[in-house]
């Protein structure tokens, strides 16, 4: 009897002594995996600091575009941000800010509904001849609602096409592009004239020499006058603004141009400033216009009207260029 209750005592005492052993193992594993993830979470703010210099990828700001005319973009507060994502860390001008989601997603569930969806649609395509697929890819601050977040202070949401990024701000849509593509996006594939301002020149159809875009520009289709690459004279630029002079002969009126004012390799505006109009049974009858552009970047356009051949009236328009590249009539 003795001799089975002793060895009932020493498999309790072994029993206890596995659980306990095994109790101080995970103890000790627990506390080692506490451990790591607080090492993890210092090697990566260690990383956030010690790497912050040399971020892939850095998306930079291009422009500000109204999704109506009720909105003004006019804000400087993006011209010298600089965006980094790194997996799930985000970086304002290389400091780590916070972390955000990533992913894809629809684009009708991303966007607020169906009307602002062809919004987007249209701007893009005008403004990039990008088009906006089912899918976007996008990213999400993870805290979105956290006052002390700085990304908070720019946007809380943004989504990707091709080289751009997007997010919305006051009614205004936001546009950055990776750094190494906005020196190709903004350096002119133009060649300069070697001429100033004030320009007062006239353009005889029967002797003059083309230059022949080599690049593609935005929105330049509608100029070629069924030519596979654009005929055209380069004028003085307005600051960044490039100007140049495109025939569009392929109509009835052979002595015809437009002036077209260029920016970010996009044309933004364009205007019929020289060249003669005319019925084709009454040559006599024409209307005669030309132009100048004075030291302010003033448009004169003068349309002589003809009868026979003999000055009946003439009117004169005047237009600005401003600092967007837009042509505004002024009086």
């Amino acid at each position: 009897m003795y001799m089975i209750h002793y060895t009932k005592i020493v498999r309790a005492s072994l029993i206890l002594f596995i659980f306990f052993n095994i109790s101080c193992k995970l103890n000790e594993k627990q506390e080692n995996d506490n451990i790591s993830v607080d090492s993890v979470f210092v090697e990566k703010k260690q990383q956030h600091t010690t790497k912050k210099e040399n971020q892939k990828n850095k998306w930079v700001y291009i422009k500000s575009l109204p999704l109506s005319s009720d909105y003004s973009c006019e804000n400087d507060k993006y011209i010298d941000l600089q965006v980094s994502i790194s997996f799930d860390s985000l970086f304002i001008n290389n400091k780590y800010t916070d972390d955000v989601f990533k992913g894809m997603v629809k684009s009708k569930h991303f966007f607020k509904d169906k009307y602002q969806l062809e919004i987007y649609k249209n701007l893009l395509k005008n403004e990039f001849s990008i088009s906006i697929s089912d899918s976007v890819s996008y990213i999400r601050n993870k805290k979105a609602y956290d006052k002390s977040s700085e990304l908070n202070n720019y946007f809380q949401d943004a989504f990707f096409i091709e080289n751009y990024m997007f997010f919305e701000d006051n009614g205004c849509v936001v546009c950055f592009t990776k750094d190494n593509i906005k020196s190709a996006l903004t350096k002119s594939c133009l060649k300069k004239s070697n001429t100033s301002f004030p320009y007062n020149k006239k353009h005889p159809i029967n002797n003059i020499k083309y230059e022949i875009l080599e690049c593609d520009l935005i929105g330049i289709k509608d100029f070629l006058c069924g030519e596979e690459k654009l005929r055209y004279i380069s004028l003085p630029a307005v600051e960044n603004i490039d100007i140049i002079m495109v025939p569009m002969d392929c109509g009835d009126f052979p002595y015809r141009f437009y002036l077209l004012s260029i920016h970010a390799n996009k044309v933004i505006s364009n205007l019929y400033v020289e060249g003669e109009l005319y019925e084709p049974e009454t040559q006599g009858n024409l209307d005669v216009t030309s132009f100048s552009i004075d030291k302010n970047f003033v448009i004169r356009v003068s349309t002589k009207k003809k009868i026979d051949n003999k000055l009946q009236s003439e009117e004169i328009k005047k237009y600005q260029i401003n600092k967007n590249g837009e042509i505004l009539f002024i009086n």
